[in-house]
């Protein structure tokens, strides 16, 4: 026998599914979603007429809206996060890595102050990582280097 889907979890067809997602998602009243939710422009005037719409709208998605508004509460609850010191070893190394990807992004843009400010960030993180990781055993993972702070060091003079 086959399950029921739970109520609301069906996407609905267009105008309708995209009211749902303003009002249950983003948190817009009924009228200011009905609205928006219009294809194309001029978008409708917020009038007496468009009030009934939007509640005869709301009425119609009230299964979606909930379980759209469902999701978005289970996905902002607090999880457990790993906070022992090599994990956060792991979090600094990936944050260099973004640094140093923004920091390429931002120069072959010709966007130089932001490079520039990107690679001080960088040069400050990397002389953090070097303190945490005198201090903390590193994880378990595949490196040919086992000081990342040496290697952060040598890209940041790659990418100036």
């Amino acid at each position: 026998m086959n399950a029921l889907p739970e109520p609301g979890s069906n996407p609905l067809n267009g105008r309708a599914e995209r009211f749902a997602r303003l009002v249950g998602i983003d948190g817009l009243t009924y009228l200011a979603a009905w609205c928006e939710s219009a294809e194309g422009y001029p978008k409708p005037e917020p009038t007496p007429s468009a009030r009934v719409q939007a509640s005869r709208m709301a009425a119609k998605t009230a299964d979606r809206r909930a379980w759209l508004a469902k999701r978005k509460a289970d996905a902002a609850a607090p999880r457990e996060i790993n906070t022992s010191p090599q994990s956060i070893l792991l979090l600094m190394d990936d944050v260099s890595t973004a640094l140093m990807h923004a920091a390429k992004v931002a120069s072959a843009h010709g966007a130089d102050r932001l490079s520039t400010a990107l690679k001080a960030s960088l040069t400050r993180h990397v002389g953090r990582h070097a303190r945490v990781s005198q201090r903390v055993e590193r994880p378990a993972i595949d490196t040919n280097d086992p000081d990342g702070a040496e290697t952060f060091a040598r890209r940041i003079l790659e990418i100036s």
